[in-house]
């Protein structure tokens, strides 16, 4: 089996746009390249059902939050532990693990927005910020309601910052975080721009940056008889029925590559990693020419 390069990625999209599809494939892509399986971190509540297939031949192993805290099922993840026979967390060995997924951001940011406002509930200080926290009555009944404050933002803006960029040190091939995708006017960026949803907007503009590679997928509809389209953006692209934001994306090919499409359909992950991979490889031959070397 031929040696990947190790790359981050970062792949977002609206839900049901073929995020958990994009991995399914890359486990199989990972497997011939590499003769590696893949483990997968989920926090999200849609299920795995894309990967059953993948699950059931034994190429992918999945990690699920079930009753962990969120902010522990993070940090174990981001450090690549799974549970033992007992349910106790310990190191894990990933020489045959070649690929490590996330899924996902948005999934582990809003858990961790839900854990600081349930504990602003019980009267606990996050932050020193003071807590968002009322109690409603009615039928004889009373309940405590509760809610965000700016200091759970920067905590939990920290946090994942943190965390994401421990998951890229794991001694593995691929790691790729999924994301849902957010659509807002984020003044950092200069204006309209769609990327990865986490916690607030602070951050929309910035994850991208923080991969090697990102990629916004994206679905749409059915419509005059013809089935959905599936569509993998490459680089920065401007989305004409989103007001005209500009949407994230970088694939940091070498400045002499044959230039990229800047879209594949249909979607597919493993056919744009491997477009990178040609370039990056003509763009290495063009240098050696010119250099005379």
């Amino acid at each position: 089996m031929s040696k990947a390069k190790k790359r981050t990625i970062l792949l977002y999209g609206r839900s049901r746009s073929g995020k958990s599809t994009q991995l399914g494939e890359m486990v199989e892509y990972v497997y011939r390249l590499t003769g590696k399986k893949s483990r997968i971190y989920t926090a999200d509540k849609g299920g795995t059902d894309p990967l059953a297939p993948y699950i059931a031949l034994g190429l992918v192993e999945v990690i699920e939050q079930g009753d962990t805290d969120i902010w522990i099922f993070l940090n174990k993840a981001s450090n690549g532990y799974v549970r033992d026979s007992k349910g106790k967390w310990i190191p894990s060995d990933l020489s045959n693990i070649g690929m490590i997924a996330f899924e996902s951001l948005t999934a582990f940011a809003d858990g961790l927005m839900a854990s600081m406002v349930q504990k602003a509930s019980e009267n606990i200080s996050i932050g020193g910020g003071a807590n968002v926290s009322f109690t409603v009555s009615g039928d004889g009944e009373s309940l405590k309601v509760s809610g965000s404050n700016m200091a759970m933002y920067g905590i939990g803006q920290a946090r994942i910052t943190d965390e994401v960029w421990r998951s890229q040190k794991l001694n593995t091939d691929y790691i790729i975080w999924t994301a849902s995708a957010s659509k807002d006017e984020d003044t950092n960026a200069g204006g309209k721009v769609i990327g990865p949803a986490v916690i607030g907007k602070a951050l929309t503009a910035e994850v991208p940056r923080w991969f090697n590679l990102s990629f916004r997928i994206d679905a749409l509809p059915a419509q005059g008889g013809k089935p959905e389209r599936h569509i993998l953006y490459l680089g920065n692209s401007v989305d004409t029925a989103a007001g005209n934001a500009v949407s994230l994306g970088n694939t940091r090919v070498p400045l002499d590559s044959p230039p990229l499409p800047s879209s594949i359909e249909p979607a597919s992950l493993v056919r744009a990693l491997d477009m990178i991979k040609d370039a990056e490889s003509k763009s290495l031959e063009i240098v050696k020419k010119r250099m005379n070397l």
